[in-house]
């Protein structure tokens, strides 16, 4: 500005100087001061427009200047707009993020992820579809539908793979996968694809890279959760099951007793407990060692386990004892169950290698719940009972508890 006003200032004065020098060359040669006066208007006016010329053209100048910062401004604006857009979007992804984790935490199964995961993201990414197919395991299918807004989870059979659409079949995937307006998202650990997710939205909302980075932190937190359930689990199955037989051990059997027995007294049906125990079995230790022992042991097991009905529990009670809790089941019915169960024992020998079979046999004490019992530790005691009748009457046979065996009970021999 200091420049411009010197600028003006310097050629005001050349101006003037050419003013007087104009005047004082036409009184000179000419003697008319009619002339000069009319020389100096004229100098004057074309002053005056030249002086205008020069304001019009700063006043340009000026305009052109804040229209630059004004363009600059607005730029830094629309930068500081999306700046803004990207960190509140991050900040909404963080806070989905730290929601997922802590379903994640709550979550006890894999089907609870998958429920978490078909809540919380389609809304939040605008989808108009959503699906997701877990195969560590037994495969898991899971959808979600805006059309309807209902979500669907179900196991998939083997035999119902082939039942999965193409894209659910695709294991080999490793990263994000865009095609128009779906992208499958691999979940992945360090040995394979545990788990994949089809999202759909409508091609004039394609996803963005910003995006594309949240989801690929939402897999690797889904795979985390996965692992983790699936470790629970594995941790929950080996605290409950016998690690000879592979069947339920003592402490599971005495929590699905009480949980059973609760259940028949709610509903008002009967409960039989079936205690087995095989026959002479310390004589199989003796003479075969504890290692053919522990093989028939778990062939026994196995074939109990192939004998019995979906609703029955079978569990080893210890030794070489197991019992059976067969709900809904009377006095009756449960000595056929129990007469099965000898017999599936007795009918062949026990394999244990080519050149060697062992023949067992067990009996079988039973009592029913509440006929013979009205708690838990009564139902086990009077099958015990029944078992030690049918031990002192020869052993491989079935015995019902009766009221009189009471006295007997507490001496029961295990052989």
């Amino acid at each position: 500005m200091r420049a411009s006003v010197r600028t003006l200032a310097f050629l005001s004065f050349i101006w003037l100087a050419l003013c007087v020098a104009s005047i004082w060359l036409i009184l000179k040669n000419t003697q008319s001061v009619g002339l000069a006066l009319l020389s100096v208007l004229a100098i004057f006016v074309l002053g005056g427009l030249a002086v205008t010329l020069i304001a019009l053209f700063q006043k340009i100048s000026v305009v052109d200047e804040q229209q630059r910062r004004l363009e600059r401004f607005q730029s830094e604006w629309q930068a500081t707009q999306d700046s803004l857009k990207q960190l509140l979007s991050q900040r909404d992804q963080l806070g989905l993020l730290v929601q997922l984790l802590h379903h994640f935490v709550l979550a006890t199964t894999r089907q609870d992820i998958l429920l978490t995961l078909l809540k919380e993201l389609p809304p939040f990414l605008w989808l108009d579809r959503m699906e997701i197919v877990a195969f560590d395991g037994t495969v898991i299918y899971g959808a979600w539908d805006a059309s309807s807004g209902e979500i669907s989870i179900e196991e998939v059979s083997n035999q119902g793979e082939s039942r999965l659409p193409p894209w659910a079949q695709e294991r080999t995937i490793r990263g994000i996968s865009q095609t128009f307006d779906e992208l499958l998202v691999p979940v992945v650990t360090d040995e394979s694809v545990i788990a994949l997710m089809k999202l759909t939205r409508s091609r004039e909302k394609p996803f963005s890279t910003d995006e594309l980075r949240f989801l690929e932190a939402v897999a690797n937190q889904t795979a985390l959760a996965l692992e983790r359930v699936k470790l629970i689990a594995f941790l929950e199955n080996l605290s409950i099951t016998d690690a000879l037989t592979g069947i339920a051990n003592r402490r599971h059997f005495e929590w699905r007793l009480s949980e059973e027995v609760e259940r028949a007294r709610r509903y008002k049906y009967p409960l039989s407990a079936l205690l087995l125990d095989l026959d002479h079995f310390k004589q199989v230790n003796d003479n075969y060692g504890h290692q053919i022992g522990d093989i028939v042991l778990q062939q026994v097991a196995q074939r109990l386990k192939n004998s019995l009905r979906r609703t029955d529990f079978l569990a080893r009670y210890g030794g070489e004892e197991f019992v059976v809790l067969a709900p809904q089941t009377p006095a009756e019915r449960a000595i056929i169950l129990g007469e099965r169960l000898r017999q599936v024992i007795a009918e062949s020998p026990i394999t244990v290698a080519d050149d060697l079979q062992i023949r067992i046999t067990l009996s079988v004490g039973i009592a029913v719940f509440p006929d013979h019992a009205q708690n838990e530790s009564e139902l086990i005691g009077a099958a015990d009972a029944a078992l030690y009748k049918a031990k002192q009457m020869g052993r491989n046979r079935v015995c019902m508890f009766e009221p009189e065996l009471v006295k007997g009970g507490g001496k029961n021999v295990r052989a």
